[in-house]
């Protein structure tokens, strides 16, 4: 059966939830009797209900979950599609330049016309200027920049680029991806704290795999090799199907991406994987701990952020990195 968020969130389902949670009636007619006004289409929303996790139909009677458990399985459920999406559509851009190449040599014709709207922009290894003016150029709607590459980042913020791109917008933000590295920062922190202040935001992720630059929905740009981290000999494409599923692939990896905080709590990454899905035995695997060392980090996180379950603690994290 296919159950969607509507089905669990809606008014007459939360009543439902609602009084089965405050009365506990042990029978599906106990639950019909303590209901004001039963739905015509109250089997439907159990059904819908105890796919979702909040209860059980069996023959002897109704049991009840938790909703502090099934809101973390619901939340997870929903970041492992998000990073199973996000790894689908980052194979798929890792072969757009390649295809894009070959089509637009394939169908031009002997005046030059190409069915795809690309031109090739060449920015000096030493400072990227060409690229940035280029992209300011493009009166920007809503800039955003995926940067794999720290000298790269720190070039665009010491030159001013990214200040001077968000003053040319009106209510978006400039949006800054970077790798999830925790070495990157030290020489960062000034120039970034001066983007900042003019409305610049960064994040972190674990999927960025290369330079990008998505504009929609006039503009993106790509590397000539994709997965390269610096901006130069990149592709700009103007096609619209092309900027809006490079717009959709930057959206994946902003939902799923970090604040970029100068959090030095040794807590942080493990929340951090915990929120993309990970149990706790992968998030020890993933850091090279243990699982007891893990459960450690969980109970000082729920101590500094005021936490009293797992279910808060998620609550609180989430709140924080937004």
């Amino acid at each position: 059966m296919d159950v969607h968020e509507d089905d669990l969130l809606d008014a007459a389902s939360m009543e439902i939830l609602s009084t089965a949670y405050l009365l506990r009636p042990d029978t599906e007619a106990e639950l019909v009797a303590a209901l004001r006004e039963p739905p015509d289409d109250l089997d439907r929303r159990l059904a819908a209900l105890e796919a979702g996790g909040f209860l059980r139909r069996r023959h002897e009677g109704l049991e009840y979950e938790s909703p502090y458990a099934v809101f973390i399985a619901i939340g997870e459920a929903r970041a492992r599609r998000l990073v199973a999406e996000n790894h689908r559509t980052v194979a798929m851009m890792e072969a757009l330049p390649q295809l894009i190449r070959a089509w637009d040599l394939g169908t031009s014709t002997p005046d030059g016309d190409h069915p795809l709207a690309v031109s090739l922009i060449n920015a000096r290894s030493t400072s990227y200027d060409e690229w940035f003016r280029h992209a300011e150029a493009e009166r920007p709607t809503r800039p955003s920049l995926v940067v794999t590459d720290e000298h790269v980042l720190q070039l665009a913020l010491e030159s001013g680029h990214l200040t001077h791109l968000q003053s040319q917008l009106d209510d978006a933000q400039v949006r800054v991806l970077a790798p999830a590295d925790p070495t990157w920062g030290a020489d960062l922190a000034e120039p970034m704290a001066v983007a900042r202040a003019a409305g610049v935001e960064f994040r972190r992720s674990e999927q960025a795999a290369g330079w990008m630059y998505v504009d929609a929905p006039s503009l993106v740009a790509l590397p000539v090799w994709w997965g390269s981290g610096t901006p130069e000999s990149a592709i700009a494409i103007r096609t619209p199907p092309v900027v809006a599923a490079l717009d959709l692939l930057f959206s994946l990896l902003w939902a799923t991406s970090n604040a970029w905080t100068d959090d030095d709590e040794p807590w942080v990454d493990v929340l951090r994987l915990l929120s993309s899905g990970l149990t706790d035995d992968s998030v020890a695997r993933t850091l090279g701990t243990t699982s007891r060392t893990v459960r450690r980090r969980i109970a000082e996180a729920m101590r500094d952020l005021g936490a009293t379950s797992r279910f808060t603690l998620g609550m609180a994290w989430r709140a924080r990195r937004d």
